[in-house]
């Protein structure tokens, strides 16, 4: 069976409305194949491009950050990334793939007949009065090729560093960081994990009119009325690397790097650091100390990162318990335990979400960032000249007043803001 897909909708152009569909239909789980083939025979499936269409729509209207398009042995399953967890949406007939893979690739500006090596696009569309864009990435895998759309909603507005989340202590620390007139600020932590959010609300903290503010970003995310964005065309003509050295030419008093991915471009964000510069840039990392030894591994030599290096904020978004539904109950002992409480605490009461229709039955609604900070104190930037090990470093760091990101985990925990089963869905 194989489903024709219609015109393709043409990047940055507006999808034209679309019949809404009953997916569930469509569902293998609830209806056999050759039920679905009969439907096909009589003219009553519906296209490809009506299928994609819907489940587009769908995840915007739900507030998704991500659709999963998976083929596996027998149908492709589509999942809805919210919040950090995933969601069945609905299981198709696995000769649907094809189909639905070409009509994201077209949407995308991609090679429909590349099927063996991994592909990425984009394209911006509006749904609604809402501009969203769609990042688009293919990889082969072994029942046919497998897609993940990115959902990036351009009407999100910039946040306050004292929106994201931060304890009292953390918040402190960030703001002190951001009080440099130079060096190398680094927001690290996972993907999906809101550095970028993150960087652009400390870049928004520190800048005046009497700074001149340059991003390189790939791609712009957040438009900033008062700085220079440079974004790396798709055509890689020019990089990271290339666009920081001719902003060094440029003057500026803070540099945004969108991220550090190699040695070279940590080097070239170090020597933009040492000429004068404040530099704020992202880093994919396990923890803010492990951020030292993985620059340091990527080839970054260690006098050029011990002498630039100001601070590193490593975060990690957790779900908030839902208001609608939050409700209060008395912790177990293992939970006593968790949260360091003596045993004989036990009227100790937390919160948790009881699920209802607002936050999809699930107990939560909404993220907020946990995190943890070290500041470069100079005994510990002598550690990272020595290339000390990762616990050396992490002891120093906590006679500076260094706390790993489970306690500002937990405190969130204890302020009713979240629950002791996300901490450990998160953190482990």
């Amino acid at each position: 069976m194989a489903v024709t897909p219609q015109q393709p909708v043409q990047p940055h152009q507006t999808p034209q409305p679309q019949q809404r569909i009953a997916l569930e239909q469509l569902d293998i789980k609830s209806l056999s194949k050759d039920k679905i083939r009969d439907l096909f025979r009589q003219g009553k499936l519906p296209t490809a491009d009506q299928i994609v269409e819907e489940i587009l729509m769908r995840a915007v209207q739900e507030g998704a950050n991500d659709i999963h398009v998976e083929p596996i042995e027998g149908e492709m399953q589509i999942r809805f990334g919210h919040e950090g967890t995933l969601r069945r949406v609905v299981s198709l007939p696995s000769d649907m793939n094809d189909s639905v893979i070409s009509v994201l690739k077209s949407r995308a500006t991609m090679n429909q007949f590349e099927k063996k090596k991994p592909q990425e696009g984009r394209y911006s569309a509006m749904y609604g009065a809402e501009s969203l864009d769609f990042r688009v990435n293919v990889i082969p895998v072994l029942s046919g090729e497998r897609c993940l759309v990115r959902l990036l909603r351009k009407t999100a507005s910039i946040s306050r560093i004292e929106d994201l989340g931060f304890g009292r202590e953390n918040l402190k620390r960030f703001r002190t960081l951001l009080r440099f007139p130079r060096g190398l600020l680094l927001v690290t932590g996972p993907s999906g994990s809101g550095k970028t959010t993150t960087v652009y609300a400390a870049v928004n903290y520190v800048a005046s009119p009497e700074k001149c503010v340059i991003t390189v970003e790939d791609p712009v995310e957040y438009r900033l009325p008062y700085a220079s964005q440079v974004h790396l065309p798709p055509d890689k003509s020019f990089n990271f690397i290339d666009a920081l050295r001719a902003i060094l030419r440029q003057n500026p008093n803070i540099i945004m790097v969108g991220e550090i991915r190699d040695a070279e471009t940590g080097i070239v964000a170090g020597e933009a650091a040492l000429t004068g510069n404040l530099v704020l840039s992202t880093m994919l990392a396990d923890d803010a100390i492990g951020a030292i030894h993985r620059l340091l591994n990527l080839g970054v030599p260690a006098y050029w990162l011990a002498s630039t290096v100001v601070g590193i904020v490593y975060q990690l978004l957790i779900r908030k318990i839902c208001p609608n539904c939050k409700e209060e109950y008395q912790l177990s002992p293992e939970e006593l335990q968790m949260v360091g409480a003596p045993m004989e605490s036990s009227d100790l009461k937390l919160f948790r979400g009881r699920g209802c229709p607002n936050c999809m039955g699930t107990g939560y609604k909404g993220r907020v960032a946990i995190s943890e900070i070290v500041t470069i104190s100079p005994a510990l930037r002598d550690m990272i000249f020595q290339k000390e090990s990762i616990l050396a470093m992490r002891e120093e760091a906590s006679n500076c007043g260094f706390q790993a990101i489970r306690q500002d985990a937990v405190r969130k925990a204890l302020s009713g803001i979240t629950t002791l089963n996300e901490i450990t869905r998160v953190l482990g």
